[in-house]
């Protein structure tokens, strides 16, 4: 007999707490709670993204350790990038930075901390190698530019400027002011 009094006030429980839990004003306050959280966006981890050439060879690669969506849009936020270049001429470039965001239409790769473009040409001796806490990298023109100072080194010889544009493809740089150095042979 306790066996079935206690059956029954449970089955009078658990119909009581879902008339309770399916009223109207619960399942709208559900659905209020749900929409306010945020769904995460996507990420990937040790991504590689190529672009290739009209020869149809690979010349620009992204590689980098996490890719987050930021928020529910089309940027993205790039950590621990490496962007190689590699010039038709066969020498290849590679920037490297601590961050990065690519826009939308995927035209130019923003860089920032700690940024590095080394280049090396297989046809001549030493890495050139150019720093700044920021460099934006148009993929189409293979052009890398920065506002900010830079420091450029290549064969032990230093020269500091602030702003450049080097056009990768090309095998072009251009300083814009503030240009300090002095290379002695």
């Amino acid at each position: 007999m306790p066996f079935r009094v206690f059956t029954v006030v449970a089955v009078i429980a658990l119909a009581i707490s879902t008339w309770i839990l399916s009223t109207p004003g619960r399942l709208r306050q559900s659905a209020q709670t749900a929409r306010r959280i945020p769904h995460p966006g996507y990420y990937l981890t040790n991504a590689v993204l190529t672009d290739y050439g009209i020869d149809g060879a690979p010349s620009v690669r992204i590689q980098a350790a996490r890719i987050d969506e930021v928020g529910r849009g089309t940027e993205v936020a790039l950590h621990d990038i490496h962007v190689n270049y590699t010039a038709p001429g066969g020498e290849s470039w590679v920037m490297s930075g601590q961050r990065a965001q690519i826009e939308p239409d995927g035209k130019a790769v923003d860089v920032q901390g700690d940024v590095q473009l080394r280049g090396v040409d297989p046809n001549r001796p030493g890495t050139a190698i150019i720093r700044s806490d920021r460099m934006r990298y148009d993929v189409a023109e293979a052009v890398a530019s920065t506002p900010d100072d830079v420091q450029i080194e290549f064969g032990g010889e230093s020269l500091s400027a602030r702003g450049l544009v080097a056009n990768l493809q090309r095998r072009t740089v251009r300083l814009e002011s503030n240009v300090n150095g002095r290379f002695v042979r």
